[in-house]
C-alpha cells in the first residue's frame, strides 16, 4: 500500500508539474477553512472533531470547462469517542479537477493524498503522542463544489478517506478519516 501511495504521489506531481509548465495563465492562491472531521470506527459513540485547514493551490485551466487544481494543505483532523480525543496534524495534497456547471460555479473531485505529521491522543489532561501507531500515509477521495468570483474562491469538500489511520491493523475494519471541509482561498493576479 505505501508503495502505491508513492507511486500515485509521484504520478500526480508529473502531471502537476507538465500541465503547470504547458500553461501561462497558472494562478497561485492561498486558502483556509474549517474542518469538520472524523474517524469511521465501528461500534464507537463518536463526536466530529473540529480544525482547521490552510494552505496554498495553483489553479491552471485545461479548457473553458475544466481546470487542474493542485494543492498543498495542513490539515487538523480527529475524533472524539466517549473516552479520547484523537488529533492528527496531516499534510496533504488534494489534485481536484475543476468542472464548470455554470458562471462561477463548479464541481470538485479528484484523489487527496496526505503524510501523517503528528497524531495524538487525549484524555483528561493527560495527552499520549500515537504517532507510531498511526499509518504515515493517507488516501482519500475529494468531492465538492464550488464558487470563484474574481480572485475569490469559496468552496465545500468532502473527503472520503480510504486508507486505514491505524498502523498496525489486522482485524479487516478499517478506521478510515472523513472530512468535511469549508474553504475560502484567494488566486494572486
Amino acid at each position: 500500500m505505501i508503495e502505491l501511495m508513492k507511486k500515485l504521489l509521484l504520478a500526480g506531481a508529473l502531471v502537476v508539474w507538465a500541465a503547470l509548465g504547458t500553461q501561462a495563465q497558472t494562478r497561485l492562491g492561498i486558502k483556509g477553512g474549517l474542518n469538520v472531521a472524523s474517524v469511521r470506527m465501528p461500534n464507537e459513540d463518536l463526536q466530529p472533531r473540529l480544525g482547521v485547514h490552510v494552505g496554498g493551490f495553483a489553479s491552471t485551466p485545461i479548457s473553458r470547462s475544466f481546470a487542474l487544481q493542485p494543492e498543498v494543505l495542513y490539515s487538523q483532523q480527529g475524533v472524539e469517542t466517549d473516552d479520547f480525543v484523537y488529533t492528527y496534524h496531516y499534510l496533504n495534497v488534494p489534485l481536484i479537477f475543476k468542472g464548470t456547471i455554470s458562471g462561477g460555479l463548479h464541481a470538485q473531485v479528484g484523489p487527496q493524498f496526505g503524510i501523517l505529521l503528528a497524531a495524538n491522543r487525549k484524555r483528561g489532561k493527560t495527552t499520549q503522542d500515537i504517532t507510531d501507531s498511526r499509518n504515515r500515509y493517507d488516501g482519500a477521495v475529494a468531492l465538492g463544489l464550488g464558487y470563484d468570483v474574481s480572485s475569490w474562491q469559496v468552496s465545500a469538500r468532502y473527503n472520503l478517506g480510504l486508507s486505514d489511520t491505524r498502523d498496525d491493523s489486522d482485524s479487516g475494519i478499517n478506521h478510515t478519516n472523513n472530512v468535511f471541509q469549508l474553504s475560502l482561498g484567494y488566486k494572486f493576479r
